[in-house]
């Protein structure tokens, strides 16, 4: 008899198809699950990396108004809340940081990142492919002059 004609020679045709459908899909959700680990991870670090920017930023409102303290003149100066958290040097420094701290947990490099100060909060947006993250903090007074 031909092995394919009996019914051992087809139970076995149909269980290496079986096989080869069961490897593709276990291949397939491999890379599922390895697309999902990525996005996380970027994900987790532009978090991380706009939580450095506004750490510095909130460093150079910190030190305007220590600055605006040390002064003993009467009337006290008002600070400058958003000269100081949108100076190029701040800015800068802002970046800086998220480039390190992103590069340090697996992002890539980023695309762009501002600084907006409206009323008492200062938002931090950093762009990383595509995708925006926010943080922020309460100030005291954020006026442009």
């Amino acid at each position: 008899m031909d092995a394919l004609n009996d019914e051992r020679g087809q139970a076995l045709v149909i269980a290496v198809l079986a096989l080869g459908i069961i490897a593709t899909v276990i291949g397939g959700l491999r890379i599922a699950q390895d697309r999902i680990l990525a996005i996380h991870t970027e994900r987790r670090a532009g978090e991380a990396a706009v939580e450095a920017a506004t750490a510095v930023i909130a460093d150079a409102y910190l030190t305007e108004l220590r600055r605006v303290a040390s002064v003993t003149a009467s009337p006290a100066p008002t600070p400058d809340v958003f000269g100081a958290v949108t100076s190029a040097g701040s800015l800068e420094s802002a970046r800086m940081a998220a480039r390190e701290v992103g590069l340090a947990n697996g992002a890539p490099p980023m695309d762009d990142i501002a600084v907006r100060c409206d009323d008492a909060q200062v938002q931090v947006t950093l762009r990383v492919s595509g995708t925006s993250y926010r943080a922020g903090f309460a100030v005291v007074g954020c006026s442009q002059r």
